[in-house]
């Protein structure tokens, strides 16, 4: 799932004919005419902006990215400037047995022995482009979820307050499908005499 394809969807959702005959989102744009689209049409931009809004609120507030990273502690200290992505919460520290260590997350850097560690982190995704993948692949979460999310944010920029409820609430009913628990309720087996 790409930018492109939540940012069409939402276009097809808030029925914005300008923007889907533009061309941007017909077939293989070109990478220089998107550019120049971008440049010039403050809806496409607009629009873009308001999904990246979206995946960063839906990563924050309801379903986590995880990303593992190999790190390595020098005086007791990872410092957050060392992360590859930024960070939110941090799961787990293991060293390479694979044996949780203890840590203590302080305002510049994170606490803990010296050695090479794999640390489990929650993160925020970073702003993506047009074409760029959405880090959510492996999730629940499809496109019309962040789509309706987006539709919700672009009424609300441009004022139109009644038809960003009528969004919101559809971006919170897709969010509740996405994020609930599926296990097997299994129950007891009954004994007839």
């Amino acid at each position: 799932m790409k930018i492109r394809d939540i940012a069409e969807l939402t276009a097809v959702l808030l029925q914005k004919h300008d923007l889907l005959a533009g061309g941007v989102f017909n077939g293989e744009p070109q990478d220089d005419f998107v550019k120049s689209q971008l440049a010039d049409n403050r809806e496409l931009r607009l629009l873009i902006r308001c999904v990246n809004l979206v995946l960063k609120e839906v990563a924050c507030d309801y379903i986590q990215l995880i990303h593992r990273q190999t790190m390595t502690a020098v005086e007791g200290k990872i410092d957050y400037g060392d992360f590859e992505k930024t960070l939110l919460e941090i799961k787990s520290v293991k060293n390479l047995n694979g044996e949780d260590v203890r840590y203590f997350a302080l305002p510049d850097y994170v606490a803990v022995e010296d050695g090479v560690f794999e640390v489990s982190y929650a993160f925020v995704p970073q702003d993506k482009g047009f074409f760029d993948d959405v880090d959510f692949g492996g999730t629940k979460a499809g496109d019309r979820v962040f789509a309706y999310g987006a539709a919700a944010e672009f009424c609300l920029i441009s004022g139109n307050y009644d038809e960003a409820l009528m969004w919101e609430r559809r971006y919170k009913d897709a969010l509740t499908v996405a994020t609930r628990k599926t296990t097997e309720v299994i129950m007891p087996r009954r004994r007839w005499w």
